[in-house]
């Protein structure tokens, strides 16, 4: 019995059904606008590698052609150029109009646009004028020419040196950049003075003032005592018992000879940074020996005790200022000193003859001399006039040193370290394969940035393996 098949049928869609036929829009009418007039057609731009401005353009035409050009733009120039009439493509441009169904075509002329650095084309053309007649100069030199122009011409060759620019030396845009670069990066290098006073403030010193005109203002009192310190330093008992001849009794021989006679003339600013430099005279004289050539402070109340003239408050704004911690490196003691130095400099009129101070800080002339030196002092032995002034034997004065600070200021050198064979000698390979050994004077001198010229002190033969060193 023969099984009846089931026909499938499609599933029905949910969506919205569309029409099977096209709905009728209308008839299109095409048409094609020829014209023989070339200044009526449009002009198709393409813009490879550049994007169009919105600026004005003038166009220039012959018979067949056009070309665009725009010098609206503040650095840059723009040309659209036609394309070659042997090119297959013609360009039309297509306008709809909806109304009344009309899809006209016309044609168009077409450009190609590009841009150029407007002073980078006269850039190239003065560099290949002026290339150009100095080229031809150096020609009649080398024919023509005497044996000194002939020479000159050939140094120029070996040391040409390109030169940018137009004629008259003035920089091209490009090196105008650079310039500008250069000079935001120079904005941040120091210059000379900055570079000093960031030295002098690294050492252990108390900040002078370069800018000073007159001694007493290259350190200002305020600078080497705190202002809140000098209210602390009482010096009223110093000043009776000088006027009434009380004898006093100091630890320090630097205090001891000069109170009565600074008390007796009135001079109360300097008798308050003698009683300072007092106080710095005993805290030295508190610190006890520690390991490396280091001091150690005392315990408060030991350190108190051996203070006893001074308020606990002075006391402990000294400990903070010169030993922040337990111990005193050899940068806080370095310190200490220059501060002891600058107030001997202030209380003798800048004048400081040193045996007292020696004496007092138990050092050799020659280290408490590098103080002063490094205060920016001179230092030498006193003259037959303070000698007489003292009352100093020529014994007594050979081994006598004295400070004075004057204007301007002589600080020591940097030391150099020893230089090497690289920074002495200097050698430049030239041809025929010939050495020509430098020397260079102060290889420490150099600076970045200069033209400096060396003399050969000896030329090597070719092919010899060592030259020797001759120092100029």
């Amino acid at each position: 019995m023969a099984q009846t098949v089931e026909k499938k049928r499609k599933r029905q869609s949910d969506a919205v059904q569309t029409p099977s036929k096209k709905v009728d829009t209308g008839i299109l009418k095409v048409t094609h606008s020829s014209t023989t007039d070339p200044n009526a057609r449009p002009i198709i731009a393409t813009t490879p590698g550049c994007t169009a401005p919105s600026i004005p353009f003038e166009a220039y035409r012959n018979d067949s052609s056009v070309l665009l050009h725009s010098t609206k733009h503040p650095r840059l120039d723009y040309t659209a150029l036609p394309t070659p009439a042997k090119s297959p493509l013609t360009h039309y441009i297509a306008v709809y109009d909806p109304t009344t169904q009309t899809l006209d075509f016309t044609p168009a002329q077409h450009t190609t646009l590009r841009s150029t650095l407007r002073s980078e084309t006269q850039q190239v053309e003065n560099s290949n004028r002026e290339r150009t007649i100095g080229k031809q100069r150096e020609i009649l030199g080398e024919t023509f020419g005497t044996k000194k122009a002939k020479k000159a011409i050939a140094s120029k060759t070996v040391n040409a040196i390109t030169k940018g620019g137009n004629a008259q030396g003035k920089p091209n845009d490009v090196e105008t950049a650079i310039l500008g670069s250069v000079a935001e990066k120079a904005a941040h290098i120091k210059t000379e003075e900055e570079e000093a006073e960031a030295a002098l403030a690294a050492k252990p010193i108390p900040m002078p003032n370069l800018k000073a005109e007159r001694v007493e203002d290259v350190y200002a009192l305020d600078i080497l005592i705190p202002p809140s310190d000098q209210r602390l330093v009482q010096v009223k008992d110093w000043q009776d018992n000088a006027l009434a001849d009380i004898p006093m009794d100091f630890s320090n021989r630097m205090t001891a000879f000069r109170v009565s006679e600074i008390a007796k003339a009135g001079e109360y600013t300097k008798l308050k940074a003698l009683g300072y430099l007092n106080a710095l005279l005993e805290f030295h004289e508190a610190l006890a020996p520690a390991g490396r050539g280091g001091k150690k402070v005392p315990k408060k109340e030991i350190l108190v005790k051996k203070m006893s003239t001074y308020p606990e408050t002075l006391i402990d704004s000294v400990r903070r200022r010169f030993a922040p911690g337990n111990e005193l490196n050899k940068f806080q003691q370095d310190y200490l000193y220059t501060h002891i130095c600058a107030l001997a400099l202030y209380i003798d009129n800048f004048t400081v003859e040193m045996s007292n101070l020696k004496d007092d800080l138990k050092l050799e002339n020659k280290q408490l001399a590098q103080y002063f030196s490094e205060l920016g002092c001179r230092v030498s032995p006193p003259t037959e006039k303070e000698r007489e002034v003292w009352k100093m034997t020529k014994a007594m004065a050979s081994a006598t040193k004295v400070a004075k600070l004057k204007l301007p200021l002589e600080f020591p050198r940097a030391r150099a370290g020893r230089r090497s064979e690289d920074e002495i000698v200097t050698m430049i390979t030239r041809k025929p394969f010939t050495l020509l050994l430098l020397s260079v004077l102060r290889p420490s001198s150099l600076r970045y940035g200069s033209v400096y010229h060396f003399r050969a002190t000896q030329p090597c033969a070719a092919g010899e393996p060592v030259c020797r060193t001759l120092l100029m």
